[in-house]
């Protein structure tokens, strides 16, 4: 079996995205090219972001509603949300403040599909406390710009005593 990079499958799923979103003629062409099964198969991927990607597509599709795009009634779609609802009830606090965005995705692909209430959404899954929290700075001082890190150097050292100036006779 060939091994390919989840990077590739990114950036492919990446494109298919922007492309349903500037375009609604787009999305029969990848209907009928058989992308919607190529993304359900992949929106069960080991790596978070291939996930939230084939998860977005299928969104676009579905939201394209002048043409059935997705087929609702199919076993696999459902199957796929059921399962990434029942993986994200397993998971640990930390890992669902990680999964917001797919937690989202699968709760509004559940409802646009289904006309209901997703089960994360039942369970209260969908928000969490975590996701108002402001991530943690780690890189301000890396980043601080060389005026503002120059000028805090200067008031730590105006906390020393004035060293004398010596540039004339004292009066």
């Amino acid at each position: 079996m060939m091994f390919i990079n989840p990077f590739h499958f990114r950036k492919a799923l990446n494109l298919i995205h922007y492309l349903l979103q500037e375009s609604n003629s787009d999305c029969r062409i990848v209907r009928d090219l058989g992308f919607p099964r190529i993304m359900i198969h992949l929106a069960s991927n080991q790596d978070l972001e291939v996930r939230e990607f084939a998860l977005r597509g299928l969104l676009e599709l579905t939201r394209e509603e002048s043409e059935r795009n997705l087929d609702r009634a199919d076993v696999n779609l459902r199957q796929l949300l059921e399962e990434r609802t029942r993986r994200i009830i397993a998971m640990s606090e930390e890992d669902l403040c990680a999964a917001r965005e797919e937690r989202e995705l699968v709760d509004i692909l559940w409802t646009v599909c289904y006309d209901e209430p997703s089960l994360l959404r039942e369970r209260g899954l969908v928000y969490l406390p975590c996701d108002d929290e402001m991530a943690p700075d780690v890189v301000r001082d890396r980043f601080e710009p060389p005026l503002r890190a120059w000028a805090a150097r200067r008031d730590d050292e105006i906390n020393e005593p004035p060293v004398p100036l010596l540039l004339g006779p004292a009066q």
